[in-house]
């Protein structure tokens, strides 16, 4: 009886020392948010090679579809990586041009040339950024890493970054390549109110010594959707810089 006892006390203990060692295991492989945000920078070309970025040009296809039916268009984005940018969407019945200066945002639309400010303007800022992670401590940003999520099969790391002007924004990366999949988060808009905003990036290509996504998915709760593809891309090109400054109405109307 004792031999009996005194192996299933043995067995217990190393069940329980397995369970510990799992656990310890486990600890040690789980990353930090510096890790994760490492390994992002990585899988996009690097720290130096994307803050050596002069330019970047983008000319592509959009889709949108809302509650007043369906309307296909152009796209056209020009960086100057994390400082300026112009965006121009032509929708045939609908022409935007929306730009940031490094200043001020600007918008060129259906209610003439204004600045643009409050969460309109967070947003063309954010544009100048083609990495979310590098510029958080400029940015005053926040970042944490929350728990993973499984969407359709796929492992993701999350991690969300609170900025000072702005909502917390969470960040779907790939286990596999450390690439950023999807973004959340809930903004409120003078056209809908508050909405959910999911940003789904794919199609990631590499352009020079960097890594781009080339479609974006942008769905505005039940409201509004927008399919974006960049079927060319150009990094390092000259840009004369004059057309990240707001137009002048003369001009405009010209």
């Amino acid at each position: 009886m004792r031999n009996v006892s005194t192996g299933r006390c043995r067995s217990a203990i190393a069940i329980v020392a397995a369970g510990l060692f799992a656990v310890m295991a486990s600890s040690a492989a789980a990353q930090s948010v510096e890790e994760v945000i490492a390994k992002n920078i990585k899988a996009q070309g690097g720290r130096e090679a994307l803050l050596g970025l002069k330019a970047v040009e983008r000319k592509g296809t959009v889709a949108v579809d809302g509650s007043f039916g369906q309307m296909d268009g152009t796209v056209e984005e020009i960086l100057i990586p994390w400082k300026k940018a112009v965006r121009s969407l032509d929708l045939a019945v609908f022409q935007q041009r929306d730009g940031y200066n490094g200043k001020i945002a600007w918008r060129d639309g259906m209610m003439g040339i204004q600045e643009v400010e409050g969460e309109e303007a967070n947003q063309i800022k954010q544009s100048v950024d083609v990495n979310p992670f590098i510029m958080i401590a400029e940015r005053g940003a926040k970042a944490e890493k929350l728990d993973d999520e499984k969407i359709e099969d796929v492992d993701y790391t999350i991690v969300q970054l609170t900025p000072k002007d702005r909502p917390p924004v969470k960040f779907f990366l790939d286990k596999e390549t450390g690439l950023v999949k999807r973004t959340t988060l809930k903004q409120k808009s003078p056209q809908f109110g508050e909405v959910e905003v999911v940003v789904d990036l794919s199609g990631y290509e590499k352009f020079g010594a960097v890594t781009l996504p080339t479609k974006n998915n942008v769905t505005l709760g039940e409201a509004l959707k927008i399919d974006t593809v960049f079927t060319e891309t150009k990094v390092d090109g000259k840009v004369d810089e004059a057309i990240f400054e707001m137009p002048k109405a003369e001009a405009a109307a010209n």
